[in-house]
This record gives structure tokens, C-alpha cells and sequence, in this order.
């Protein structure tokens, strides 16, 4: 569905509009202070990210080769889509490949990259690499200023030099290939290509550690496409009642989230003080808004769950559809086009402070 898609991050402020479930205002009346400003924290002291003004630049986030991935070719191609910044100035890209993840010596390193077209900037690494693994990121320049370095991504060239060692298992739970179509791919082992706040790594994915807690990836102008993500650890009833926002998706160019007039979210709720339907859908396209739900409460904690979301038209109108490990739960029947300038996707919301603490994410895909 879809193309010409990008990614980038970004971060942004935030508001509010009601939403009245059994006498309290899911949007207002349970919420904890939201974080504003460049120095506020989560609620596990990490600090939440402020907006993008000025000349700041973001840093590039890298698609290919993406982490963990076996490449055939000596001289690789690699591809990072291109950091955002509100100045006009010409951006251009430094790359760098080392054989060891702190970058102590490299191995490779490019000449400052124009910016490339699309969305996108790529390098092919100039000299032929040995058999190995190698790290690679890379940071962007605006005038003077330099981006932050993206995350650290590893690829392997032949059999990585060898076998692995005997007392090095594969991890419990490896990630599914990506599916056609797929244009992010964060397995979330061992850290994620999004914008992290909060939580913690483990073996089988992110968790969340505090309501605050939260991954943000940025994907552009998708007016059709889908998302998929594994989540373990959810309970019948949540730890906190002001815990329940499992998925969001807005756009920061059209305003704070809260009155953003393109913005969706997730929720599971519970019996107490929520009224059913406990698994519900907003879907707010040009500002149309739609709540649609299902009364789905049979969780297990040890218990991994797979969702789709996907949205689009068809059919002679739009529709959005929320599928739990195959079967559809909720549908949404929408007239204005779900048009975003600039789309914000994110496990838990950012600016909501309502994560579900002890959920646990894993191999998020976005598609077209």
C-alpha cells in the first residue's frame, strides 16, 4: 500500500480533548502531569524529548542494511533516511564503519555526502571489507552544526569469520523476517532505530519500566499502510488504572496531540473504573472522529500477542482495521482521508504519560 515512504525523527508538545468513559475524561482526569520543555522527565527519571526549533538537526536514522543483517558484497551500499531540520541549509553525511561497536579505530569512513533525493542518502563504503562484523552510523551536518550520530547498526560480510562460539546460543526469541512491503523493522533486542524514552532492553524485547515510557518512530505523508508489533506481559487488569495506552499515531505538524486532527491511538482498559468496550480504537482523520471497540479481556502475561493495524481506502470509502494474532477485532469505517504531512508512530504516547508498565513490545513493522 503506498509509496515514497520515509522515516526520520523528530520530537514535539502536546494538549487535549475529552473523551468521557463511565463519568471520567480518559484524556484529561486520569492523566498525570504531562511533561513539556526541553527539561522535563518521565516518570522514571528519563528525560522527554522537546521540540525540534531553530537549527537543531536530528540525527539520520539507518535503513540498509539494517542491524543483525549478512550482506554478500565486500564494498557494501549503505542507506540512512536524511535527518530533519527547520533551517533551509544544505545538509550532507559522514560514514563511518568500524570492527568494534565503541569506534575506537574504523575501518571505513566517507567524505562529507551531499544530501541525497527522496528521503534518503546512501554511501557505498569505498575499499573492499574483510569477512567479519561491522558497525556502522552515521551523523549529519547543517552549516557547522553536526546531528547527534544515528544508532549503531552491525552487519556481518561472509560467515562473520567463523563459527560462532560454542556457548553462544541464539537469542530465545529471534525476530521474524520483515514482510513484503516493510519499510521499518525495529525488532526492539537490544534497542531500537526509534526514539527511545524510558524502559528497558531484554531478551525478548522492550519493556516498559514506567508510564512514561515510550518508542517513537517518524514516517511521512502515509495516507495507506499498516503496523505490527508483538506484545507480552499485558494482565486482565492493568497496574495502574491510568495505564492504557498501548499505540498511538498523530502528526506533529498539525498541532499538539491532544487536538492533533490526525490522531489515533490503542487502548486496553479494564473492568473498574472503565466502562466496556476495554479494547478501543479513536480514529481521527481531518478531524472526523470515530470510537469503535470490542469487549476482548482474556489476557495472559506469559502469553505473546500479535496486532495489526491497517488503514486506507478501498471499497469506495476508507477503513481502518485492528487485527489481535489473526482475527480482526475492530473495524472503523472512515470519509476523510487519514492525509498526514508528517506521522508520528509510537508504542506507548509520549505525551499521554498513560503506558502500560510490564508490557512488553517486539518486532514493530511499518508498511506500505
Amino acid at each position: 500500500m503506498g509509496q515514497g515512504l520515509q522515516l526520520r525523527l523528530l520530537t514535539t508538545g502536546l494538549l487535549a480533548l475529552p473523551f468521557l468513559i463511565g463519568g471520567c475524561k480518559l484524556e484529561e482526569a486520569l492523566l498525570p502531569t504531562d511533561p513539556t520543555g526541553a527539561d522535563a522527565v518521565s516518570g522514571d527519571g528519563v528525560g522527554v524529548f522537546a521540540t525540534t526549533s531553530g537549527s537543531d538537526i536530528t540525527a539520520p536514522i539507518i535503513s540498509n542494511p539494517l542491524s543483525g543483517s549478512t550482506v554478500s558484497e565486500p564494498q557494501p551500499n549503505l542507506s540512512v533516511l536524511n535527518s530533519a531540520q527547520n533551517s533551509t541549509s544544505a545538509r550532507s553525511y559522514l560514514f563511518q564503519v568500524s570492527n568494534e561497536s565503541s569506534f575506537a579505530s574504523l575501518e571505513a569512513q566517507s567524505a562529507q555526502v551531499p544530501e541525497g533525493q527522496n528521503g534518503s542518502t546512501s554511501w557505498t563504503v569505498d575499499s573492499p571489507l574483510s569477512d567479519g562484523r561491522y558497525f556502522w552510523r552515521v551523523r549529519s551536518r547543517s552549516g557547522t552544526v553536526d546531528s547527534p550520530f544515528s544508532s549503531t547498526a552491525d552487519f556481518t560480510i561472509g560467515n562473520g569469520g567463523g563459527p560462532p562460539p560454542p556457548n553462544n546460543p541464539p537469542p530465545n526469541n529471534p525476530a521474524p523476517s520483515p514482510a513484503a512491503g516493510t519499510v521499518v523493522f525495529d525488532p526492539l533486542i537490544g534497542g531500537s532505530i526509534g526514539q527511545v524514552a524510558g524502559g528497558q532492553f531484554t531478551a525478548s524485547g522492550w519493556q516498559v519500566t514506567s508510564p512514561g515510557n515510550f518508542i517513537r518512530y517518524e514516517v511521512p505523508a502515509m495516507a495507506k499502510g499498516w503496523v505490527e508489533f508483538d506484545t507480552s506481559g499485558l494482565k486482565e487488569i492493568n497496574s495502574s488504572p491510568d495505564q492504557f495506552m498501548l499505540f498511538g499515531m498523530w502528526d506533529p505538524s498539525a498541532g499538539p496531540y491532544r487536538a492533533n486532527p490526525f490522531r489515533v491511538h490503542l487502548q486496553k482498559l479494564h473492568p473498574n473504573p472503565h466502562n466496556p468496550p476495554y479494547l478501543r480504537l479513536r480514529w481521527i482523520a481531518n478531524g472526523e472522529q470515530h470510537d469503535e471497540g470490542n469487549n476482548f479481556l482474556d489476557w495472559n502475561p506469559s502469553r505473546t500477542y500479535h496486532w495489526r493495524l491497517e488503514w486506507g481506502p478501498g471499497g469506495g470509502g476508507n477503513t481502518a482495521r485492528v487485527y489481535l494474532d489473526g482475527q480482526l477485532m475492530i473495524t472503523v469505517n472512515y470519509n476523510r482521508a487519514y492525509r498526514p504531512n508528517v506521522l508520528y508512530i509510537e508504542l506507548g504516547i509520549g505525551e499521554r504519560g498513560e503506558s502500560i508498565v510490564g508490557a512488553k513490545y517486539s518486532n514493530l513493522q511499518i508498511g506500505n
